[in-house]
């Protein structure tokens, strides 16, 4: 989540410039923290006006990272990126280096949250050198404390959970080294320790992970329920969830989505409605289901075509800007140091790429590796979605009720040995048919194909395939066409909404959005490495 919204909007008030800054800072502060809550297009409006007549550089800095938080806040990623990189060109002339840590940082979040992963980390980076300049301790300890915390999101991000758990331990360290004030304070130690739980999670740790959770809600409950505080209610849920306590899972499930009614943030809508959903197939509410898959995908989408335009329409500029803001700030001291920088920066520039390069390759061969050892103990194919249908019969009626037996590590299971075992050929069946092609399969009709109810399947898919429905799904339609495009070059030359109908998408942006998640490679790359396979 945005660390750097807080930094920004609690010390960047404390300006020191002779514009007006009683009436600025009142406007500034009213926009963000009222009028974009009640009327987002009016809050832009006075930011642009509040850039307008700033006289300073710091001020029209401050203006403009109001209007990129703003963005932000309204999913809009893109115009986020585009304003803050307008802050950093004009920040990069000054020798303020408290104002470059608070762009860099908010850069460095934005693209961590895009999946840029490496302008991520550059912009974390950029933005630590520039923290260790700092004369004035507390502000410098402050900016380290918020750094650490949005190293340790990236570092969860990337799955390396322990590291983002030593990252969150050097955060609190410097945020125990300052006085700050107990809204503040609850705030940021409330955040490290959702953190720490999310970390514990995934790494199977639940009894630390709840610990932790539980920590973070006494010390946010000063305070208004936050976007903090609603993800250790949907930490708490989806534990209680694996323990199967539907009734204490409820509970948070109805704080986060009284939440979600009033929240913008659509990354955070898409965590709410993930679990909720979950919930709901456990109690086997299918309106509910469909619903919220509705508003998923309609999230996802959003979400989709945003991130798309910047990775499409930005990316390959971005090395390209930052020189030539590195040249305008330096032209007129060191031209011969600038041009002796710049092809220093195009040598790094360019084993950084080689390096990317070599990593998508590698990750491209293994997904190959893996598409060859599946045809040895796979049918192809041959039989269509339509063929198979017609074969589907009503499903038996299962009992209801829980049939519950102990195994050796304690856990219980819902249903007998045999009745998991049919489910699972069920399902091997499925697998090899071209079914999950459908669009639109829901729980219901894959839960009438293996003769079972939804709480069954959807039991037996999360503890055997490791995923909910919905990746399990897309998972099996992102191996069929990768198959297709490897064994028949023809798939090769169709256009990208041609592969996501072939494959049941919703829409191209989302066919590639999945296809990304599963490979770390989008589409068009994919398909131009396989054209050139015999020359990797």
């Amino acid at each position: 989540m945005n660390n750097f919204l807080i930094l920004i909007f609690i010390i960047l008030t404390n300006s020191f410039y002779s514009q007006d800054l009683t009436s600025y800072n009142s406007i500034y502060n009213k926009t963000y923290t009222e009028t974009s809550e009640i009327d987002m297009k009016k809050a832009l409006k006075v930011a642009d006006s509040l850039y307008t007549i700033s006289e300073t550089p710091i001020l029209k800095i401050r203006s403009l990272m109001l209007t990129a938080a703003l963005y932000q806040h309204s999913g809009d990623l893109k115009n986020a990126i585009e304003f803050a990189l307008k802050a950093e060109k004009i920040i990069s002339k000054t020798d303020n280096n408290i104002g470059k840590v608070r762009v860099y940082g908010f850069l460095a979040t934005q693209y961590r949250v895009l999946g840029l992963y490496d302008d991520s980390k550059m912009y974390y980076q950029m933005a630590y050198e520039i923290s260790e300049k700092i004369e004035d301790q507390k502000f410098a300890s402050e900016m380290k404390g918020l750094l650490m915390q949005e190293m340790a999101y990236y570092e969860e991000h990337q799955k390396n959970y322990n590291q983002s758990i030593s990252y969150i331990n050097k955060s609190q360290s410097y945020f125990n080294t300052i006085q700050q004030s107990p809204e503040i304070s609850s705030t940021r130690s409330g955040n490290n320790e959702q953190l720490l739980g999310l970390n514990y999670y995934k790494l199977k740790n639940t009894n630390k992970a709840k610990l932790h959770y539980e920590k973070a809600l006494r010390l946010l409950h000063p305070i208004p329920t936050n976007f903090i505080t609603c993800l250790v209610y949907n930490g708490l849920a989806v534990i209680y969830m694996d323990r199967n306590n539907l009734p204490a899972a409820k509970k948070y499930i109805d704080l986060m989505e009284k939440f979600s009614k009033k929240s913008k943030d659509l990354e955070l809508k898409n965590v709410i409605y993930t679990t909720t959903q979950r919930y709901y197939e456990f109690t086997q509410n299918m309106n509910k289901v469909s619903d919220l898959a509705r508003k998923r995908d309609s999230i996802k989408d959003n979400l989709a075509d945003k991130s798309n335009d910047i990775i499409n329409a930005t990316y390959s500029n971005l090395k390209k800007e930052n020189i030539i803001i590195k040249e305008t700030s330096n032209t007129n001291r060191y031209l011969t140091l600038l041009f002796s920088l710049l092809l220093i920066g195009s040598g790094i520039y360019f084993i950084f790429y080689r390096r990317k390069q070599k990593r998508i390759i590698e990750r491209f061969k293994q997904i190959l590796k893996k598409s060859d050892e599946r045809k040895l103990s796979r049918t192809n194919y041959t039989n269509t979605a339509s063929s198979l249908i017609s074969k589907i019969e009503p499903p038996s009626i299962l009992p209801e009720k829980v049939i519950a037996t102990q195994i050796s590590d304690h856990k219980t299971v819902i249903m007998t040995e045999e009745t998991e075992e049919k489910i699972l050929s069920k399902l091997k069946e499925f697998e090899k048919s071209a079914l999950f092609n459908l669009k639109n399969l829901s729980l219901p009709y894959l839960a009438t194909y293996c003769n079972t109810n939804n709480r069954y399947l959807s039991y037996v898919i999360n503890t055997h395939k490791k995923k909910d429905f919905y990746n399990y799904i897309n998972e099996l339609k992102i191996t069929y066409i990768i198959d297709k495009l490897q064994n028949n070059p023809e798939y090769r030359k169709f256009k990208i909404a041609s592969l996501a109908e072939e494959c049941g998408f919703s829409s191209p942006n989302k066919f590639t959005l999945v296809f990304k998640k599963e490979t770390q490679i989008l589409p068009s790359a994919f398909i131009k490495l396989l054209n050139q396979k015999d020359k990797l």
